[in-house]
């Protein structure tokens, strides 16, 4: 009887899930505490780094340091017989040492007539893609600073991670679970796609009434998947794991979210 219990147990089908991720691209949004910190440690930095060091930059009597010192916002020295409220100005080399030091450099003149700006302000890109607007959910250029795992929607209608059977009766040219993984989704997903395989060991077990799916962890370092099985998979998407457990079934769901990055 424990025989036929045993056989009973084991799964019609053996499969290698594919726990595929694209990591975050950049880094995430500052919190409330955060901002102020970096801020404060930004202010303090500039408040006791030295003096800059104009007479290494701009050699005396020149006209480059007229044109230096022309755009330099003056600073208040020691007068005698005035109150300072905030305190009694220490000047060294036109400076405010009590106060941090903004540095202008002037205008330099480019080919032509044109003319830029050296010390404007640094503003980076949105952090916001058009995939973000357009919620293009098959792009791998949305949520830049989460992670994304591959999901597809089955012929049943319902998103899962990406599985392939394994052929264990084959009696020649066997493949591992990761090798299995990796054939798999270039026959899905073409060839223009670049991944590495964190570990031949897999990362969890699913195992249902049908089938036993041993999860093997990737990372998709360039190139981008474009679906090529529309039979056998009708959509795909890349989503956080946030998103993930909106689309999935909750049972499903509590049976992967470990396996899935948090941030």
């Amino acid at each position: 009887m424990s025989v036929k219990a045993a056989a009973s147990s084991i799964p019609k089908a053996v499969k290698a899930g594919l726990v595929l991720s694209r990591v975050p691209i950049v880094t995430p949004e500052l919190n409330a505490l955060e901002n102020k910190y970096y801020q404060y440690q930004a202010e303090l930095e500039r408040r006791l780094m030295w003096t800059f060091p104009s007479y290494f930059y701009f050699k005396k009597g020149t006209l480059a340091e007229r044109r230096f010192q022309s755009v330099q916002k003056g600073v208040i020295s020691k007068q005698p017989g005035v109150w300072f409220p905030k305190g009694v100005p220490d000047v060294r080399h036109n400076r405010e040492r009590s106060q941090k030091q903004d540095i202008m450099l002037p205008r330099e003149a480019s080919e032509g007539s044109n003319k830029s700006d050296v010390s404007r302000p640094i503003v980076p890109n949105s952090r916001t893609t058009k995939a973000d607007e357009n919620n293009d959910i098959t792009s791998l250029d949305r949520k830049l600073d989460r992670t994304l795992h591959l999901l597809v929607k089955d012929d049943k209608g319902s998103w899962v991670l990406p599985s392939f059977p394994v052929d264990i009766e084959a009696k020649e040219g066997k493949k591992a679970l990761h090798e299995t993984a990796e054939v798999g989704l270039r026959k899905i997903g073409g060839e223009d796609i670049n991944t590495w395989t964190v570990s031949n060991t897999p990362a969890g077990v699913l195992q249902s009434e049908k089938d036993l799916q041993f999860l093997i962890k990737s990372h998709i370092i360039a190139g981008e998947f474009k679906l090529k099985d529309e039979k056998s998979i009708k959509e795909f998407a890349w989503l956080t794991k946030d998103e993930i457990k909106k689309a999935v079934d909750e049972r499903y769901f509590n049976s992967i979210q470990y396996v899935l990055a948090e941030n």
